[in-house]
């Protein structure tokens, strides 16, 4: 394991190399530059938040960030309202529907057990199929 203090792991990442195998100078490590720690976290290493630190007078003006507006209801919602319309949505994108085939001959039923995928892929085309029919013939 190589040591290096923070300043020069930023050289040496700034020279296109990875921090494999170095380990960070204690000492230097208790308060990093925000940019610092942004170059350090390219090479491999991440600072913890805490001993983060940055300036207010180092941070530019970036259009796609500063002029951004937020709007819009989800993020007023509670926990509990966000959470409920995860699970309406989740139902929406599958639901599940439940047939039975039990034929009440215990062989049978073991086939239909072991064989169920096969069958759930014989019977989604045929099931669509009479819904089509159905609907024509209402039609």
């Amino acid at each position: 394991m190589k040591v290096l203090t923070v300043k020069e792991a930023v050289e040496w990442v700034n020279k296109g190399n990875n921090l494999e195998g170095v380990v960070l100078d204690e000492s230097t490590i208790k308060q990093v530059n925000v940019r610092d720690a942004m170059v350090l976290a390219r090479g491999g290493i991440v600072i913890p938040e805490q001993n983060i630190y940055y300036n207010d007078d180092e941070i530019e003006y970036d259009e796609d960030i500063d002029e951004l507006v937020i709007t819009g209801g989800i993020v007023e919602l509670s926990w509990e309202e966000k959470a409920r319309r995860a699970k309406a949505f989740s139902e929406k994108e599958k639901k599940e529907v439940m047939v039975d085939l039990s034929t009440q001959k215990p062989e049978v039923d073991d086939w239909i057990a072991k064989n169920r995928e096969k069958i759930e892929n014989l019977l989604k085309p045929i099931v669509i199929s009479l819904f089509n029919a159905e609907k024509t013939i209402k039609e």
